[in-house]
């Protein structure tokens, strides 16, 4: 098995890189040997954690981390399921800040993250990062 620096495209984010990342040979060629549910739940609170703006394209991904439906989601932040998909559908649309600190709060709540701060931490930084790496245990 080796390890490897990968562009983790697949969540549908294109700044997300995962180092260390232990790969196995398999009779369909290269695959990660890891859990990516853990993957994607370590990315999510990383876009917490660093103030990662929240756009359409995070909520989506923010979304199936949790394994939420479009409803379920919703219902916990008191908005509809269209009201999810039109954000998620706007992917380069940033959140309006109520709805970014929203977002933010329930996740850092769902993942059980202590987030410090006032309104303007919780709505988070100004630009997303070029590259944001997340090593892999």
């Amino acid at each position: 098995m080796r390890k490897e620096t990968l562009h983790y495209t697949i969540c549908g984010l294109d700044y997300v890189y995962l180092k260390n990342v232990p790969i196995r040979q398999t009779a369909h060629g290269d695959a990660i040997d890891a859990e990516l549910s853990i993957i994607e739940k370590d990315i999510a609170r990383e876009i917490v954690c660093k103030g990662i703006p929240i756009k359409g394209a995070e909520v989506q991904f923010l979304r199936k981390a949790l394994a939420l439906s479009m409803e379920k989601f919703g219902k916990l932040l008191g908005l509809s399921a269209p009201a999810i998909l039109k954000w998620e559908r706007a992917r380069t649309k940033r959140l309006e800040p109520i709805n970014e600190v929203a977002v933010r709060a329930l996740m850092a709540e769902r993942l059980d993250i202590d987030i410090k701060g006032r309104f303007t931490v919780l709505k988070g930084n100004s630009e997303t990062p070029a590259k944001l790496f997340l090593k892999v245990a």
